[in-house]
């Protein structure tokens, strides 16, 4: 994953959590993400993977196509 896609990706899931009036904490329960990976993936640290796209699509009862530009976005 590029940086541009990981900070995308990343700021665009802390969006819909925010959104949702969740917190990461909640979103690491809820998904089976270890709390300090989900961490470093929303500090842009770490990429997150399709499964962990998918699992947090779920949570937040939002489709998996939400969370990532499309590729004119990029």
């Amino acid at each position: 994953m590029t940086t541009e896609l990981r900070r995308a990706v990343a700021l665009t899931v802390r969006s819909e959590l925010v959104g949702a009036g969740r917190t990461v904490p909640w979103l690491a329960e809820q998904t089976g993400i270890a709390p300090h990976v989900l961490q470093k993936q929303l500090a842009m640290q770490l990429d997150f993977t399709v499964t962990d796209l998918a699992e947090i699509a779920g949570a937040l009862s939002i489709d998996v196509a939400r969370l990532v530009p499309r590729p004119a976005d990029r």
